[in-house]
């Protein structure tokens, strides 16, 4: 039988460095830190869990060497997943985003008040 310890230790790690990113994200945006590093820390663990657990449900090795490619390319997309989910979840922390949705709309033209003269028509 294979040792399944490397599946119990991904989601950590993961979470951690979900729990800085979230942390930081609000810290810039004058948030409360706290509440956002223990909810992408939450978001982190559950996502990587949930695609770890899956994958290992979905696969059985054929071969002991195919193991490891596959744990590895599962922790990537349990990274992704964690990446843009958590990319979604703190989009009113961005302030790029912010900044560029206000400049559009004072960029925007004003509507004239008077409809164009008679004399302008060629």
């Amino acid at each position: 039988m294979e040792n399944n310890d490397i599946i119990g230790s991904i989601p950590w790690p993961v979470a951690a460095a979900t729990a800085v990113w979230f942390g930081v994200m609000a810290y810039r945006a004058d948030k409360n830190q706290v509440l956002w590093a223990v909810g992408g820390g939450i978001l982190g663990m559950i996502v990587t869990t949930l695609v770890i657990g899956l994958g290992q449900a979905t696969f059985i090795p054929f071969h002991s060497g195919e193991v490891f490619m596959f744990r590895v390319k599962v922790a990537g997309l349990a990274a992704l997943l964690v990446a843009g989910i958590g990319w979604l979840f703190t989009g009113s922390l961005h302030r790029h985003i912010l900044a560029s949705l206000k400049l559009t709309n004072a960029s925007l033209p004003e509507s004239p008040t008077q409809p164009p003269s008679a004399a302008s028509k060629p």
